[in-house]
């Protein structure tokens, strides 16, 4: 797959963060600058305008508005337009409820750079709304540094957003691959298995204790692909393709519902939608990207 020609879903934001202007005068500023633009999200869900893409504000524009914590989200500046995020309340919004959509069912109407903004937003009010209090003393935090920490002022504490490391893989055997699907999704959904790095792992150990406990089977040669941030609620999905000379699958029912191998010809078949073999993964995951890649490498 050419990275020349192709973004990671969720991928691609070329902001410049201005990390070194990002003091309340400067905050201010940027706010007022006429050329400023904002987006909205009610809960995570974007507001987009009726023809498909983000829908933009002026940050003056949201005064009076009811604003959640942590307030303006400085993402950065694109160019000379400083670009923010508002987590607002859709009872009293600038926008109809309706223009706010879940993030997972308009993110084919997204373009790249929109679909990465949005979810770094998402990821952070996430964050933000999760950690309303400090770790070390229990008091209450503020969003600091345009939204990008939390500050307490009670013990001084500095508090920085977290990504978890998740590790998402192909299993081959041969010229199949193995797929599972977790408990309750939609009917004939399959995807790559995939679990959290948990602490003192390396990611090609994260990967290989995962796929043991799932279906049992031991695994040899995982290797990099890609890597995708999944804003929900704030993951660094970490591709990797492997290999197996195991085809007895144990599934711990605890894990998933179930697991199938299935062949390079299905895949394809599914893939080129003249099989029903299984519901391919949505475009904008990594796992739809993960077999892809795997169908053009063969």
């Amino acid at each position: 797959m050419s990275t020349s020609s192709f973004t990671m879903p969720f991928a691609g934001n070329d902001l410049n963060a201005c990390e070194h202007e990002r003091d309340p005068k400067e905050l201010q500023a940027f706010l007022n600058d006429p050329k400023a633009k904002a987006m909205l999200l009610d809960r995570g869900r974007p507001a987009l305008l009726p023809e498909g893409g983000l829908k933009w504000v002026k940050p003056n524009d949201l005064i009076g508005q009811n604003i959640a914590d942590p307030g303006p989200l400085f993402l950065g500046k694109q160019g000379d337009v400083p670009v923010f995020a508002f987590s607002i309340s859709t009872e009293n919004a600038l926008t109809e409820i309706e223009s706010f959509q879940d993030m997972r069912v308009v993110a084919a109407q997204l373009s790249p750079m929109e679909l990465a903004l949005a979810g770094q937003a998402k990821s952070l009010f996430d964050w933000h709304d999760e950690h309303r209090f400090c770790a070390k003393c229990g008091a209450g935090s503020r969003g600091n540094r345009g939204g990008t920490t939390r500050q307490c002022d009670s013990c001084g504490a500095a508090h920085f957003p977290r990504v978890n490391p998740v590790t998402i893989m192909l299993v081959i055997n041969g010229d199949d691959c193995l797929l599972g699907r977790g408990h309750g999704w939609p009917e004939g959904s399959f995807s790559a298995l995939a679990g959290f790095v948990s602490p003192g792992e390396t990611i090609e150990e994260g990967c290989a204790r995962e796929i043991f406990e799932e279906v049992g089977v031991t695994i040899k040669s995982p290797r990099y692909v890609f890597s995708q941030p999944w804003p929900f609620p704030s993951q660094l999905m970490i591709g990797l393709i492997c290999e197996t000379d195991d085809r007895e699958l144990v599934i711990d029912a605890n894990e998933i519902e179930d697991a199938r191998w299935f062949s390079r010809d299905e895949v394809e078949a599914v893939f080129a939608k003249r099989s029903d073999a299984f519901k391919r993964p949505p475009r904008f995951t990594i796992a739809h990207q993960l077999l892809r890649h795997w169908l053009k490498e063969g």
